[in-house]
């Protein structure tokens, strides 16, 4: 999404946008259709990241969380890799409540990807640290649940109150921050403009779709195993989303900050308002 979001400024705001990649897939494909230029990256070739890194002037870091090798290889290679190759600018797009979140097995390489940003930021002439809260847009992976079932089966407590962003927006929040001189280098949280809990966004995407949706708690192993085989997320990406649920039952994703409403110079999206937008994606065919 922020890849997309930059090509809409190609020309005024940006010369060229390039899309790293480790695995080619259709959004890889959309983007190179729409104009930007792609590059197949590998967490274990340091000097070819390097040697990418130095042909632009900002790299907006994206941890790696469906590669195969993100809990086993060495992720701050990307943020090193900046550092090395002499950028102007870097950002790291990272979590809400990082610290808290770090005993999750899928998080730690992010913690590790953090503690490197800090050690080389004051290195690089303008480097940002973009922290979200979960994002709303991972409905979207069991829109198949919906339409056929009736129902939002997830292991997050339907009681949890978190403050979810839509994906779009924070990717317009984070490329107006890196155009617009008024925004600062600095470090950013980025949350949504309500609390909400999943009885809730059941009840919002009833109303959307115009048929009865309920929210059923159940246990995070099978919501693993749903989103790789139903959805076919990659593992490492489906056990994030376990954790990333987690920690909305903790109340991790309960911060309420005014960042994003400042980067985008309006109210973000609504969870009621998302649903309304996307309600052909989630009824029945």
């Amino acid at each position: 999404m922020i890849a997309h979001t930059m090509l809409k400024m190609k020309g005024s705001h940006f010369h060229k946008v390039v899309a790293g990649f480790y695995k080619e897939n259709n959004l890889v494909h959309l983007l190179k259709q729409q104009g930007a230029d792609v590059v197949c990256l590998s967490i274990d070739d340091c000097n070819g990241i390097v040697n990418e890194y130095k042909k632009v002037d900002v790299v907006v870091v994206v941890p790696p969380i469906s590669d195969d090798k993100w809990c086993t290889g060495d992720p701050c290679v990307f943020i090193h890799a900046a550092e090395m190759a002499k950028v102007k600018g870097l950002v790291l797009c990272s979590k809400i409540n990082i610290k808290e979140l770090g005993s999750m097995a899928t998080v730690k390489p992010l913690c590790k990807m953090e503690d490197a940003f800090e050690k080389v930021k004051g290195k690089i002439e303008v480097a940002s640290l973009v922290r979200c809260s979960v994002h709303i847009d991972i409905i979207w992976l069991f829109r198949r649940q919906i339409a056929v079932d009736s129902q939002i089966s997830l292991s997050a407590d339907k009681n949890a109150r978190f403050v979810p962003l839509v994906e779009a927006d924070g990717a317009l929040g984070l490329c107006n921050m890196l155009v617009d001189p008024k925004f600062p280098p600095g470090t950013y949280e980025l949350a949504g403009p309500e609390a909400v809990d999943f009885d809730g966004v059941a009840h919002s995407m009833s109303r959307a779709i115009d048929m009865g949706v309920n929210y059923n708690q159940i246990d995070r192993n099978a919501v693993v195993e749903y989103l790789k085989t139903k959805s076919h997320v990659p593992h490492n990406a489906a056990e994030f989303i376990g954790d990333m649920l987690d920690a909305v039952s903790n109340g991790l994703f309960d911060k309420k900050t005014d960042d994003l409403c400042k980067l985008i110079g309006k109210a973000p999206m609504s969870v009621k308002d998302y649903m309304h937008k996307n309600a052909d994606e989630f009824k029945p065919e």
